[in-house]
């Protein structure tokens, strides 16, 4: 392994030293990694070819942007993990650590190795009176749908930590309450798209119906800023902001069959110094899931958000969307995913002396996935997705091509 580039060690490492345990040490067993209870390692590599990394406009010739006569990459995706899950009496532990070694084939600049995680205590003080504490951190590399410059890092990493208890009532209804802090940081500007810190507290009333339905409304209040933000003229930016929110869900078990989510948010965002980026509005999304058969099952998703998005010409953006998806069980080790989705956005609240920001985009994408458990330890999946954006301003229009094929393996201890 002495022998490999510097910048392919970690891989070697991965496939000379982790695979090689992992193998000898898997036991027999049919639970998945995330379901099972106990100690559980993993790893997995993937190779993805992008013919437009970059997301250059259509009929943009790379050589003139990028030097090259290609905008296509392949990038190395190298995963090494473990999870582990236990109940401790009334208590229960969730523990989950990945590292992910993304390299690129031409653009080195965008390596990352990222440390992610995800811990959960389940705790209980009685039966009646129980919550969670969760801490989460999540980094990858952005999508360049947006970016402003293309010879950066793209790095982005999100933060999340929230505790939230539950007190039974009864036998339906329940008191909830919880606080939320979240942190998004983009290594460089996204249009639009700042990143930002947010607190919040929420407090309300479930109601749990003895047939699985439920409905729960809570009040919830915060408050955050944006950490960037430089693109935009200082008279134009106000990075702190206050939000209150109603939230109401509601989860309705139509049949043995059949299930459907609907949230309904409204939303009341203020800045103390620049009310002109104020907005307030309703966020919707509502789900319907369908087992048709054992081996079958139908997802179809609809949702309309209204979010902060700050630019010379519009505070925020509505966009709507929707998704069809489907899952097959092929076999016992085979299972087929597919998806078609469309999301239409517009931009609003232009500042005062401004024009309104006649843009509208409309993003389409299409997936299909395949996933082969060959053995209890080890998983094969391809995949490919098809993304095309078409937009009413010149220069945003694009359209990419992904292919994935991946091996994964993991054990049970």
């Amino acid at each position: 392994m002495k022998h490999l580039p510097r910048r392919l060690r970690p891989l070697g490492v991965f496939w000379t030293v982790w695979v090689p345990a992992l193998l000898a040490c898997g036991v027999p067993g049919t639970a998945t990694a995330q379901e099972a209870d106990g100690l559980t390692l993993r790893a997995g590599y993937s190779l993805q070819r992008d013919d437009n990394l970059f997301r250059l406009p259509d009929g943009v010739d790379p050589q003139t942007v990028l030097g090259r006569p290609s905008a296509a990459e392949s990038v190395g995706i190298g995963t090494l993990g473990m999870s582990y899950a236990h109940n401790y009496s009334l208590q229960r532990l969730e523990l989950d650590v990945s590292l992910m070694d993304y390299r690129y084939r031409t653009y080195s600049r965008l390596d990352l190795l990222a440390t992610n995680y995800d811990v959960t205590w389940r705790w209980a003080l009685t039966p009646r009176f129980r919550g969670t504490l969760s801490a989460e951190r999540d980094e990858s590399v952005n999508s360049f749908d947006d970016t402003s410059v293309l010879t950066r890092g793209n790095q982005r990493v999100r933060r999340h930590e929230g505790f939230d208890a539950l007190y039974e009532l009864d036998g339906v209804w329940r008191l909830v309450a919880g606080i939320q802090s979240t942190r998004n940081q983009n290594e460089q500007p996204l249009v639009g798209e700042d990143s930002y810190v947010s607190r919040s507290a929420n407090v309300g009333l479930r109601f749990d119906a003895r047939s699985g339905s439920s409905v729960t409304a809570r009040l919830r209040n915060g408050s955050g800023n944006t950490t960037t933000g430089a693109t935009l003229p200082a008279p134009l930016r106000d990075p702190d902001f206050n939000q209150r929110e109603q939230v109401l869900d509601i989860r309705w078990l139509l049949s043995e069959k059949a299930t459907a989510d609907l949230s309904l948010v409204r939303i009341d965002r203020t800045h103390a110094r620049l009310a002109t980026r104020d907005y307030s509005g309703t966020n919707s999304a509502l789900s319907l899931r369908w087992a048709a058969t054992a081996k079958t099952q139908w997802t179809l998703q609809w949702a309309s958000d209204l979010s902060s998005y700050q630019t010379t010409n519009a505070s925020h953006a509505r966009t709507d969307r929707i998704t069809a998806s489907h899952v097959w069980q092929i076999a016992a080790r085979t299972s087929l995913q597919a998806s078609v989705s469309e999301s239409r956005r517009r931009f609003l609240g232009p500042p005062p002396g401004q024009l309104p920001d006649p843009q509208r985009d409309t993003t389409r994408d299409a997936s299909l996935g395949l996933r082969w458990n060959a053995t209890r330890n080890i998983a094969l999946n391809a995949s490919v997705q098809h993304t095309q954006r078409r937009s009413n301003r010149p220069g945003l229009e694009f359209s990419s091509t992904q292919a994935v094929v991946g091996v994964s393996v993991f054990t049970n201890q």
